[in-house]
């Protein structure tokens, strides 16, 4: 029984599982960069009033997810909950947006933190990669974006997905929706969960996105965009609905599709699994336009676009998948010290470390001078050579390796051992 076992809705990571991990964020940022998107690296706790001004006080992540407390100076201090406002925050407060040319292209990696009822594909920290380009107002960066996000996927040889596209509207288009689905919800008030009641006076586009109530047959006919969107927003859509065919990008128009953040405005997308393990997890990466929102937190009036991307749910993609990122560890060699002689143990010490100095990789046992246990522990890690020293090789000046692939085994002088491995090891 562990004493103290970690917190429901968090992952501990080894070996090939952190290795993954790390790969998939070292993919995203090589990536990044080859598109001009520099990394930013942002605090995890920030001020609360930071996240309730830019994702809305009626947001879920406001009303049910957040992790918050009070600090020592009486602050009230959330676990960042998304990355987006925090990084807008940071490019206001470090001038950024004032003394470099826009737009300014940034991405970020971390964790994030969401009270939510843990599952698959789904916890309360997770870990997410984003991208913002800021101080941008066209389409085309919209579509590079949404390139930019299906091609990471391609590259980890990901195919069971689907991606949503859908033109929201500005705020004063979404405003005149929004007022007509309140209108709609309230005659079908009487089939909506008691959250959906709640957000039809306050913000009835949770509605449309709820996990329950969206998948009602009245919510998906409920008021569409296209009604209240001005002939400018229309043909910017189209516009970027070229774009996207252009670059053979696969998709469907979702008119129902909304983000769950309110700084959100015109286009917005969403790239899903289809594999059943994500079930009630689909969203690999979703994201999309925002206004409002650099200025809404003490900046200029800028546009700007991205997206995020659940780290999570994309490893869960992958093993569906069955795509391999990484492959288990493989020491090239493993040194079995078998004598308790402290001279012995100082070669074998410092034979280990010339071998990982010259390139290659070596582990090592110090604690058993038992041939048998060494084996074990070199085929646990996989190791291609176990080099064996004892006090008969202490005295020759020499080694035995023996290669684990074919079984054979050779006496090699400790003056050749490394160009001895170099012929061996490819």
């Amino acid at each position: 029984m562990v004493k103290f076992p970690k917190i429901r809705g968090t992952e501990d990571r080894y070996a090939l599982d952190a290795d993954n991990f790390s790969m998939l964020s070292s993919i995203f940022s090589l990536l990044a960069k080859r598109a001009g998107y520099q990394e930013i690296i942002t605090p995890i706790f920030e001020s609360a009033d930071l996240f309730v001004r830019s994702v809305g006080n009626t947001s879920d992540i406001v009303t049910k997810e957040f992790y918050d407390f009070k600090d020592k100076g009486d602050r009230h201090i959330v676990l960042r909950p998304e990355g987006t406002a925090g990084v807008i925050r940071a490019l206001i407060e470090e001038k950024l947006i004032y003394s470099k040319q826009l737009p300014i292209k940034v991405y970020y990696t971390g964790p994030m933190f969401r009270y939510e009822r843990p599952q698959s594909g789904r916890l309360r920290q997770f870990n997410q990669i984003g991208i913002e380009c800021v101080g941008t107002n066209n389409c085309y960066d919209d579509a590079d974006i949404l390139i930019l996000a299906n091609n990471f996927l391609r590259i980890l040889g990901l195919k069971n997905y689907s991606i949503s596209i859908n033109n929201i509207g500005n705020f004063e288009t979404r405003s005149k929706w929004i007022a007509e689905l309140k209108k709609y919800f309230k005659k079908y008030e009487k089939d909506l969960t008691q959250d959906s009641i709640k957000r039809i006076n306050t913000n009835p586009l949770r509605i449309l996105d709820d996990k329950v109530d969206g998948k009602k047959d009245f919510v998906k006919n409920a008021p569409k965009i296209d009604n209240f969107l001005s002939k400018e927003e229309k043909e910017y859509f189209e516009e970027l609905v070229k774009l996207l065919k252009m670059a053979q990008v696969n998709f469907t128009i979702d008119p129902t599709l909304v983000r769950g953040l309110d700084y959100y405005t015109n286009f917005v997308f969403e790239i899903t699994s289809n594999e059943k393990i994500l079930d009630g997890q689909p969203t690999l990466i979703g994201g999309g336009r925002y206004s409002c929102l650099v200025k809404e937190l003490g900046g200029t009036d800028l546009s700007c676009c991205g997206f995020a991307i659940g780290m999570e749910r994309i490893l869960i993609q992958l093993e569906a998948e069955k795509q391999e990122l990484c492959k288990p560890f493989s020491a090239d060699t493993c040194i079995a010290c078998i004598s308790d002689k402290a001279e012995i143990k100082r070669v074998a010490l410092l034979a280990a470390n010339l071998i990982k100095t010259t390139g290659f990789s070596c582990v090592t046992n110090f604690d058993s001078v038992k041939l048998e246990k060494h084996f074990k522990y070199a085929k646990e890690n996989n190791a291609k050579f176990v080099i064996i020293l004892g006090e008969k090789e202490y005295e020759k000046a020499q080694f035995v390796v023996k290669d684990q692939t074919n079984m054979t085994q050779e006496n090699v002088s400790a003056d050749n051992l490394i160009d001895y491995l170099k012929s061996k090891i490819k």
